[in-house]
């Protein structure tokens, strides 16, 4: 198990912070590619995560290697002191001899998913978006059937009717299209 006593970014220069992007070169220059977080110079990508633990450096320095050599993405857990870990994902960049470097939460956050932005994104009424918040909070239907006072034969139907005008083929589909939606509006 990899031991890490150090913060996902440092505060310090207007550097990354989680989800952002990196820019790496192939010698380990770092450029964030967000130019409100972009620093006056290119860093080494360990001192622009402020990553201090040498196995995790190697790892990324290995799947850095790979994304920019073998057009392969790579990924890192970094196993962070508090509990939490996070993803180091490495990917080709467009430009030859660069790889992109996002820093990815294992967990989505846990920011609930507003009913009323599932509504206008897929033209579903109230009960439906509420009912997929729901169920991208985790709880199950039996849950929210007991919530909303209704029968659970009520609520499997208004699942059979969201899935229909999401165009999804089962909750499992359902599931990872709301994760999608809640992690790009974290």
């Amino acid at each position: 198990m990899q031991n890490a006593s150090e913060p996902i970014v440092s505060t310090a220069a207007g550097l990354p912070r989680p989800h952002r992007a990196l820019l790496v070169d192939a010698d380990g220059m770092a450029t964030p590619l967000s130019l409100e977080d972009r620093p006056a110079r290119p860093m080494p990508i360990r001192h622009a995560l402020g990553l201090r633990n040498p196995d995790v450096a190697a790892q990324l320095s290995q799947a850095i290697d790979q994304a920019i050599h073998e057009a392969r993405p790579g990924v890192v857990l970094w196993r962070r002191p508090c509990g939490d870990a996070v993803l180091l994902v490495a990917r080709p960049a467009r430009s030859h001899g660069e790889a992109v470097v996002r820093v990815e939460p294992l967990e989505p956050d846990a920011t609930p998913l507003e009913p009323l932005v599932v509504a206008q994104l897929f033209g579903l009424s109230r009960s439906e978006s509420e009912i997929a918040a729901a169920l991208a909070s985790d709880l199950s239907l039996a849950e929210i059937a007991a919530r909303r006072g209704v029968e659970l034969e009520t609520v499997r139907g208004q699942v059979k009717s969201l899935l229909r005008k999401m165009e999804l083929n089962s909750q499992k589909q359902l599931m990872r299209v709301l994760t999608r939606i809640a992690v790009a509006l974290a």
